[in-house]
């Protein structure tokens, strides 16, 4: 299949559809299928025959060989997978769609075809019905925006590639819920002491002009904290 043009495939799957449709393909139905005129459906006709995928005799109708049946299948079911793909689970207008799946199909490597026909096949037949992540990629497309549930998954991933806000990342007039303490126990101690508890509220007055030190805001109280001290309080953002 390989050695035939694009041209010469389209050629094949018309052949194949019109004689899905009608008992037998004339010349001038190919001409009406693939809009082009008669003798330019003459001397392709007369070169898929020298390759034995199509019989015609002179003012005949248009048959497929065994083999030119075979290709002309595969190529009409590589087309229906793209389109599916395209359109079914994409979402895509069936114009566009039908026009884009040819398109693909004869200007994409061989492999990557391949792939793409494997990964469509693998979607269309999982046995759970349509993934969480295609539903989830429609509603994306349809309302511009993640679901909850990747919103979701999408801070935890940054927060885990990231690592913990922390209190000294917060700008001045910034504000701050206290979520954890990681320091050795006695700077961890004056912390608590200080009043610097999980789940209270914090805020930034004013950072020093090298960042060090940092005052704070807890309960009505002013604070200063080092720097070391503020990057060791894992804070969420208040708006």
């Amino acid at each position: 299949m390989n050695t035939l043009t694009e041209s010469a495939q389209d050629y094949l799957e018309a052949i194949l559809i019109i004689g899905e449709k009608k008992k037998v393909v004339r010349v001038r139905d190919i001409a009406k299928h693939l809009e082009v005129k008669m003798p330019s459906v003459v001397a392709m006709i007369k070169t898929l025959a020298k390759k034995n995928l199509v019989r015609h005799e002179y003012y005949g109708y248009v048959e497929l060989t065994e083999e030119g049946l075979r290709q002309a299948k595969s190529i009409y079911e590589r087309h229906k997978i793209l389109f599916n793909f395209l359109h079914n689970l994409l979402g895509i207008n069936s114009n566009i769609a039908k026009e884009d799946a040819c398109k693909i199909e004869h200007y994409l490597n061989p492999k990557t075809l391949e792939y793409i026909l494997k990964f469509i096949q693998f979607v269309e037949t999982c046995p759970e019905g349509e993934p969480l992540w295609l539903s989830s990629f429609h509603y994306f497309i349809k309302h511009g925006k993640r679901p909850e549930h990747c919103a979701k998954k999408e801070k935890i991933e940054k927060e885990v590639k990231m690592g913990p806000l922390t209190l000294n990342n917060l700008k001045v007039g910034q504000k701050g819920r206290v979520i954890k303490i990681a320091a050795e126990s006695q700077i961890k101690r004056r912390l608590l002491d200080m009043g610097i508890v999980p789940g209270v509220e914090v805020k930034i007055e004013k950072v020093a002009p090298l960042g060090d030190p940092i005052d704070i805001l807890v309960k009505g109280y002013h604070l200063s904290l080092r720097k070391k001290e503020a990057s060791s309080i894992a804070v969420e953002v208040i708006k």
